[in-house]
């Protein structure tokens, strides 16, 4: 007699929720700073994180020896979510600040165009040194954060199923 788990239940109530609330974490840096809903929805998204780490842990046996897949990934996952909060935190506060009593760098203003050169916008567009706003800083970092978060995701997501695959 040979004992077999079925794993469609993980799969279709644990795996593809997971991932897909994992994907959410990165759309934070879609939303637009001046829309207001950036921080709340971050918080949103961490929250739902962790009470969904409390449900499959509840779901997963239980044993001292190994930790689960499952357990890493969603704490990693957790641990992006942090880092998006944080992010979309300290952005919140460049977006506040004025550009005649805070002025901005020349480390924000070489971010900016390297962002403006990743995403071809070389037209007459571009924005002089006294135009430049806060929020046209944060809008250049969102690019970057977004492929950033959006590049860990992919490969947590890869690793993880690549080792259940192997198991």
């Amino acid at each position: 007699m040979k004992l077999k788990r079925k794993s469609i239940f993980y799969v279709f109530y644990i795996l593809i929720p997971m991932v897909l609330l994992s994907f959410l974490n990165v759309l934070t840096f879609v939303l637009p700073i001046s829309s207001g809903e950036r921080d709340s929805f971050s918080v949103t998204v961490f929250l739902s994180l962790a009470v969904f780490l409390t449900i499959v842990a509840s779901e997963i046996p239980k044993n001292s020896n190994t930790i689960s897949i499952v357990s890493v990934y969603m704490t990693a996952m957790i641990a992006l979510s942090t880092a998006t909060v944080m992010t979309s935190l300290l952005e919140s506060r460049l977006a506040s600040r004025d550009k005649d009593r805070d002025s901005i760098g020349s480390g924000f203003r070489s971010v900016y165009r390297i962002a403006r050169i990743c995403q071809c916008n070389r037209d007459g567009n571009s924005h002089s040194a006294t135009e430049l706003e806060w929020n046209d800083i944060v809008d250049a970092l969102d690019y970057f954060l977004f492929w950033l978060f959006f590049l860990l995701t992919v490969v947590a997501t890869v690793v993880l199923f690549v080792i259940a695959i192997k198991q």
